[in-house]
């Protein structure tokens, strides 16, 4: 389930009056079933210590649910010995000397290995050629890639459609000391409004969509926009392929590079 990817896992239990859990762990693909799961395989160590114990206390204690729940165990860094269970706390997270700060039930990557790589490779590829001085943002989140990239351009704007995640973007411009990224809540479709003076030779887009993708009037209007450089992360590859065929169409633009990122090792992720 989508919710698997901020490390959570989920409960099946029988009506309150019963108090037996049956399952704690994933639901399984294409099923509502749950697989029950007593250790994550590619969990941290701090982890896996955390959820054995929340494991056992809720064996022990069942709460009074009738629907089950959903469990939340986020480490913020590699190493951190502390693993929030709260989704309304807020957690920090560095990457490449940047501070990301986050409520923990909101979506951040959370692969500690791969993220500073797909990161790197993002700004690489926004850059490439030194010529570039705008960047747009879109589905920027808590403004992971437009942080990471703003010392490589005189402009930068994220938009995201969650006004909670605009608000957590602003906030780590500035914690970070970053004055040139804006951030505007807004669906995607609108950035269009807000950087239609961004010079477009010189400007790129990166794009990081939920899996469904770009909506069609969103790639209408990008292709109408025509900046020089277009930068498309993607969590469903199928999405995206459709998405770059109505880019790539009559050649508008053509692909220079694709480059896949492991974030869920074994899984169907």
């Amino acid at each position: 389930p989508e919710k698997s990817r901020r490390g959570e896992k989920n409960i099946d239990s029988q009506p309150a009056a019963v108090k037996q859990i049956q399952a704690i762990g994933f639901q399984k693909q294409s099923s509502r079933q749950l697989v029950d799961v007593e250790r994550c395989p590619i969990g941290t160590p701090e982890v896996n210590d955390a959820y054995a114990k929340l494991r056992l206390q809720l064996l022990s204690e069942p709460p009074e649910t009738k629907r089950g729940a959903t469990l939340l165990l986020r480490q913020a860094n590699l190493g951190d010995k502390h693993v929030e269970t709260n989704h309304g706390q807020f957690l920090t997270t560095k990457v490449h000397g940047l501070d990301f700060t986050y409520q923990a039930g909101n979506f951040f990557q959370n692969n500690y290995y791969v993220l500073p790589l797909m990161v790197d490779h993002v700004v690489s590829e926004a850059t490439k050629g030194g010529t570039m001085t705008h960047l747009a943002d879109c589905y920027c989140g808590s403004g992971l890639f437009a942080l990471s990239a703003a010392a490589h351009f005189d402009t930068v704007v994220g938009i995201e459609i969650n006004e909670k995640a605009i608000t957590e973007a602003t906030a780590n411009a500035e914690r970070n000391d970053i004055a040139n990224c804006s951030f505007q809540a807004a669906s995607a479709e609108n950035i269009f409004s807000v950087i239609s003076d961004f010079p477009r030779e010189t400007t790129a887009v990166v794009l990081d969509p939920p899996r469904k993708g770009c909506s069609e009037d969103f790639l209408k209007q990008l292709l109408n926009f025509s900046p020089r450089r277009v930068v498309y992360m993607s969590c469903d590859p199928t999405t995206q392929a459709r998405d770059a065929a109505l880019l790539t169409e009559k050649g508008a633009y053509r692909i220079s590079n694709v480059q896949p990122f492991d974030l869920f090792p074994q899984t169907r992720h």
